[in-house]
């Protein structure tokens, strides 16, 4: 499930986040293209993205983190979703170790969709954040579900630091879902709940700060560590 173009397309970049990646002040690049559709996706413009888009070349951004490398500490990819662009995304990551050196951190932000890229690369990254959208896939995404099991199984048992991410979106997880997310979950090592802030194409239903702290203690209760952020 790889892009077969000629080069990957970056198409934005932030100088300075202390959000992307625990703990660490890096920057962070959103790669064009995504195989999902979610309803709350707030980079729409990434799933599609035009032909013309303007990009950054691999050139620009290496030159660029060298110029910050005193700065930053390392580099987050998100998308979209960047694990389409399969062996190209590989190359950039091995490019910038070689250029910045194996100390520099590279996070991955990734839908879990390509566990064969995973069970290839995971140890590519020092962090991988994925996200857990439903325990439905096939349903809301149509997407198989036992892929998504296998990406988060690749993740427990590797030994790379990660987190899974869950967007508390009331169209894809029902309150009735709280205790089978939690059963597909055991094992993981960290749960962070994010609270889903209505936007204009997605649903205006949100979830009160008591749902997730209900969830939370689900999941707590099944030994998996879990925060609302």
């Amino acid at each position: 499930m790889f892009f077969e173009v000629i080069s990957l397309k970056i198409l934005g970049l932030a100088k300075t986040s202390t959000v992307d990646y625990p703990s660490k002040l890096v920057s962070t690049i959103f790669l064009g293209g995504c195989n999902f559709d979610c309803e709350y996706c707030h980079n729409r413009a990434l799933i599609k993205p035009e032909d013309r888009a303007p990009s950054i070349s691999e050139e620009e951004l290496i030159s660029f983190l060298q110029s910050r490398k005193n700065i930053i500490e390392g580099l987050c990819i998100t998308g979209g979703e960047a694990t389409i662009w399969g062996e190209k995304l590989i190359n950039l990551v091995r490019k910038i170790k070689t250029e910045l050196g194996k100390d520099f951190l590279i996070k991955l932000d990734t839908n879990g969709s390509n566990s064969e890229f995973l069970q290839s690369y995971v140890k590519e990254f020092d962090y991988i954040a994925m996200d857990f959208k439903t325990i439905n896939y096939k349903r809301y995404l149509n997407f198989s579900d036992e892929i998504i099991k296998e990406s988060l199984d690749i993740l427990k048992n590797s030994n790379v630091s990660y987190e899974i991410r869950i967007t508390m979106y009331p169209p894809y997880i029902n309150e009735a879902d709280f205790e089978s997310m939690a059963e597909v979950l055991k094992g993981i090592n960290k749960v962070f709940l994010q609270e889903y802030k209505s936007v204009e194409f997605g649903s205006q239903e949100t979830y009160s700060l008591s749902i997730l702290e209900k969830f939370k203690d689900i999941l707590i209760k099944n030994g998996i560590d879990a925060e609302i952020r």
